[in-house]
């Protein structure tokens, strides 16, 4: 009986564990609200504007981050299952993951980390809609996976906290068309952590925290993605 070589000593192993690096999407409050898109190849994200955009709300993730340092713990549950249970402890802060689509590159996923609190309450907004829009075609909320709802980017709108100072600017989305999702079982990039509990209620918008950031002013118009 011949031996098998060792794995890392096969000619296709590198010896490392380096993965696909997908390009990102973030949306930031601060010095001004905008949209920043980092490149699976740069380390530097620039601003970007875009008319259209398809999110993947369905297949999108929502749960808890905590950073260690550099390295992220994470705790979630797909959008449609609920918000899993904040872990205990402090540092704890809401994320959304879900992949976007630019209409000029629909088959390309731009991963969506959604980590403020204006940012989080659009992508609300978005998945009531488009959740309101699969009820109106009969179509449930699994099916609904199998699609990728457009959106018109309208601009953003302030926020104000409970002392009604503007603190934080959510994103306006209108829903204009549903197409086939590209890519509808592909997993989202990133790994992920055991979820400690989800509840048993399985409407989002009465799940979600809402977590605060800072200072609002207009977009500006920037790079066309």
């Amino acid at each position: 009986m011949s031996e098998q070589m060792p794995s890392f000593l096969q000619p296709s192993s590198n010896g490392s564990t380096e993965t696909k690096r997908y390009d990102r999407l973030y949306y930031k409050i601060q010095p001004e609200p905008h949209f920043a898109l980092k490149k699976g190849d740069s380390d530097i994200a620039e601003k970007v504007n875009f008319s259209k955009l398809g999110l993947d709300l369905s297949n999108m993730n929502i749960g808890y981050v905590k950073w260690i340092g550099t390295t992220p713990t994470k705790v979630m549950e797909n959008a449609l299952a609920s918000m899993p249970r904040k872990p205990q402890g402090d540092d704890w802060n809401t994320l959304y993951e879900l992949k976007v689509y630019s209409v000029n590159n629909p088959n390309e996923p731009i991963f969506f980390d959604v980590t403020n609190w204006g940012g989080q309450r659009g992508i609300q907004q978005a998945f009531r809609d488009y959740l309101d829009d699969c009820k109106s075609k009969n179509i449930n909320w699994e099916k609904s996976k199998s699609f990728l709802p457009i959106f018109r980017f309208m601009g953003t709108k302030p926020l104000k906290n409970k002392e009604g100072k503007v603190t934080s600017a959510e994103p306006v989305f209108k829903l204009e068309t549903v197409l086939s999702n590209p890519n509808s079982n592909d997993t989202n990039g990133s790994s992920q952590s055991q979820v400690i509990e989800v509840n048993d209620i399985s409407e989002i918008k009465q799940h979600i925290q809402e977590q605060q950031n800072s200072n609002i002013d207009d977009l500006k118009a920037v790079k066309q993605l």
